[in-house]
Formats: structure tokens, sequence, C-alpha cells
């Protein structure tokens, strides 16, 4: 809800005739705290929202900010700042490594219109394409990069950041026992988007599940009509027995799928993976499955499972 929650600030304030200056991260190497899709509003009332890496970098860019609103002078850049006080040029005032793109924009009345279509992307899920380029910010609806985020640079005044927007990062949790619902509820929290798959009519854990976006029942056989293929797509595999288990991964594993992760012991899971090689799936294609499922924190409960199955998840989605 965080990128909503921007939006709606932008929008707020440029109804209520306050100027706004936005600050995105455009691009950024390993190490940097500002990640792609990072972004910052400070509006002319002084008040901010978000955030673009944080410290002596993001207060020197709050700070250059109001000044600017106050004078209402127009900006329209495009920085790359060095977190390395060794750096000869261009240092962010950070110490840690690597660098990141930041792309800072003055926004006004005229701009409503934009930042209304963006947030309305947003607010009913719908895809669209946040654009960003010299000559400001525009959005296309109904178009989806086939990544999340891409950037093209060739000079200041040749360059294109493109964002796919309205889509959340979609997690099918494969199995709605009590490992399921733990896992349901903290995705969500994690603004996920959740469908939870089970093969059993009437399961307790199924109706206590207030947490997902989506039921489904049906047998496992059939699930992957319904897995939603692409980079934002993620599926946690943990049924009630290494048989559906494995049919659920033969679902599955063919698609294009950021994240497979499957629960089980190491022995159940080699025996799955034996008995599907057999089956005909491409042995190659396993060494895509996390397998155990999830982070290694001796997990025992199934609330803490599901951190360590979220922790994973997390990981995956934030690499550079």
């Amino acid at each position: 809800m965080k990128e909503l929650h921007l939006w709606n600030f932008i929008l707020h304030h440029l109804k209520i005739n306050n100027s706004v200056i936005l600050t995105a991260v455009v691009n950024h190497e390993t190490g940097s705290p500002g990640k792609k899709g990072f972004k910052m509003a400070i509006s002319s009332s002084g008040s901010t929202i978000g955030s673009i890496g944080g410290g002596a970098m993001e207060y020197k860019i709050i700070k250059d900010s109001k000044a600017l609103l106050k004078k209402s002078n127009p900006i329209n850049k495009i920085e790359t700042l060095n977190h390395n006080r060794k750096s000869s040029s261009n240092k962010s005032g950070l110490i840690c490594a690597g660098s990141q793109t930041n792309f800072t924009i003055f926004l006004k009345g005229e701009n409503i219109k934009t930042v209304e279509r963006i947030y309305n992307l947003i607010e009913s899920n719908k895809p669209g394409k946040l654009i960003f380029n010299n000559k400001g910010i525009s959005v296309s609806k109904n178009a989806i990069n086939e990544n999340t985020y891409s950037f093209d640079f060739k000079n200041e005044s040749d360059w294109i950041y493109m964002e796919t927007i309205g889509c959340k990062s979609i997690v099918y949790v494969i199995g709605g026992g009590h490992v399921g619902l733990a896992v349901c509820k903290i995705m969500s929290m994690l603004d996920f988007h959740v469908t939870v798959y089970d093969d059993r009519e009437n399961l307790s854990t199924m109706k206590e599940n207030i947490f997902a976006n989506k039921k489904l029942i049906s047998s496992y056989n059939n699930l992957g009509k319904h897995i939603k293929e692409g980079d934002q797509t993620y599926v946690a595999i943990g049924t009630t027995g290494y048989q559906s288990d494995k049919d659920s991964l033969k679902q599955v594993i063919n698609k294009n799928i950021r994240y497979i992760g499957l629960m089980g012991t190491k022995s159940k899971i080699k025996k799955i993976f034996n008995e599907a090689v057999k089956e005909g799936v491409d042995k190659k294609l396993l060494k895509k499955v996390n397998a155990p499922i999830g982070i290694d924190i001796n997990s025992d409960t199934p609330e803490e499972i599901a951190i360590s199955i979220a922790a994973e998840m997390i990981r995956e989605k934030n690499k550079c």
C-alpha cells in the first residue's frame, strides 16, 4: 500500500494548490540503500512521504527540495549519486557502496490528471506502465513490462525509465492448512496479492482465512490454469502429502514464475524430485525450486514457518 499512499499524498497536495517535488530511484548498483522504484515526495507545505534510501543523502534532497518549493523553481533532472567517500564526484554523503540514479521532478496543478490516472490504476489493481523521461512523467494503461522496472540511459536528454504499476506481486499459497493460513496472513501484510488453493471442501482454516484475496477449491491437478505467469509471481507449495505436492509442482514447474518453494523434509523432496523426473519433468527445471522452502531459522510453529517462507520470498523480490 506504500505506493498508493504516496500517490494519494501527491494528489491531495496538488488539489489544494500545493506544489510537490517527487524524487524516484530509477537505477541502482549493488550495495545502494536506494533501490529501483523507491520514491519520496515533498510538498510545499513542508510535509514529506516515502524514502529513497535515507541518511545524509535523503536529508540534503529534502532540504534542497523545500528551498526550491518556496521559490516555486521548476526542476526536472536525473542525477547519479555515489555512495563512497572515496568517489571523486557526485558523493551522496553515504559511505556504504554502489550508486543510485535519482529522477527529480516538480509537480503542480497541471499534473493532476496524470497523477489521478496513476493513483486509480494502483488503487484498482489494474495494470499500467509508469514512465519517466527528460520530458517529465506519463502513464499508459493496460501495459506491463516483462520486468517490473526497466531503465535505458544514453545521455541526460535521452533516457527512459518504465515501471509496471497496478499489479501487486502475487503469491499462490498451495495448501490451505495451518501453515498456509499463516503464510497468507504474513504475505498480505507485505502487500502481496494472495491466492490460497486447496482441494478440501469445508476446511476450517480456509473458512478462517480472511487474509487471502482469493480462495480456490479444486484438484491440485488443475491448479496450473489458475497461475498467472510473470516476474511478480511467487508460489509456495505445502499440501497434505507428497503426492499432492508432486502434482502441484508438476503444474507450475514449466511456467515462467519468479519463485517456487516446496515444503518438506529433504528425503520427501528427493522422492518428489525423482518421481517427477521419471514422469517427464526436466531435471534442470528442478534447480529453480527452493526446497526445503524458507530460510533456515529452526522454525517450528506455523507462524515461524510462515516468517521463514516470507523472508525467502522477500529476499528474492529484493534481489538486484
